[in-house]
């Protein structure tokens, strides 16, 4: 059953995913209980799960605020989060059904249809559709579970980071690979490309450590 701190949680989350809260902003329970028109009890009780999940940190004797990471962890949660997309990949190679793949494939090709009309604004959520699908098709609760979670917490940093758009024919590319292995039941291919697609690669590393360092200049000014 669906509480009042369940409802506050997944709108504090959903906040702090897009980018309305950002890392480092204090969360006062009075201001919250003003805006969910509840007592002080589910609030706590929100802030608390949100804590667990790593998305806010709870500070003794203080307001919580949402949880901010550092550099290195970031980096050392995107090798981390590209080891489990490559396994889910070539969890769904393996155990995807008939009709997953089929959905795969015309997910992929309407996304390109996307792109070819130049349709950016829609892009992250086909995207992201694309990505729960090989999820969904490893038939690993646990892994998707790891997965989101991660994504989650990252999802601040990759937004800082991926500041400017992004020619969407490069990923559109590497999941066409995916998608070409998966049809081909090529589980080695599968896993290299979808691991290689989500990794904070090498010569990627200090543009990202450029951008960390300027994170949220704007939200501050």
């Amino acid at each position: 059953m669906e509480t009042r701190a369940n409802t506050i949680r997944d709108a504090l989350e959903q906040e702090i995913i897009s980018g309305v809260r950002f890392p480092g902003e204090r969360l006062d329970e009075p201001q919250l209980t003003r805006q969910f028109k509840v007592s002080r009890t589910p609030v706590r009780e929100a802030l608390v799960e949100l804590a667990t999940s790593g998305l806010v940190e709870m500070r003794p004797h203080r307001s919580a605020v949402v949880a901010e990471i550092g550099a290195g962890q970031v980096i050392q949660m995107y090798e981390v989060l590209a080891e489990l997309e490559g396994l889910s990949a070539r969890l769904a190679v393996r155990r995807m059904t008939r009709d997953e793949r089929s959905a795969l494939a015309a997910q992929h090709a309407r996304i390109g249809r996307l792109i070819e009309a130049d349709g950016t604004d829609e892009f992250p959520a086909l995207n992201m559709t694309f990505h729960d699908m090989i999820h969904v098709g490893a038939h690993n609760d646990i892994l998707r579970a790891e997965i989101d979670g991660l994504n989650k917490r990252l999802a601040p940093y990759r937004r800082i980071y991926r500041e400017e758009p992004l020619d969407l024919r490069i990923p559109y590319e590497e999941h066409d690979g995916v998608v070409a292995a998966v049809l081909d039941r090529d589980e080695k291919s599968a896993e290299q490309i979808f691991r290689d697609h989500t990794a904070l690669r090498a010569d990627h590393v200090a543009d990202f450590i450029a951008a960390y360092n300027r994170r949220f200049e704007r939200r501050s000014a």
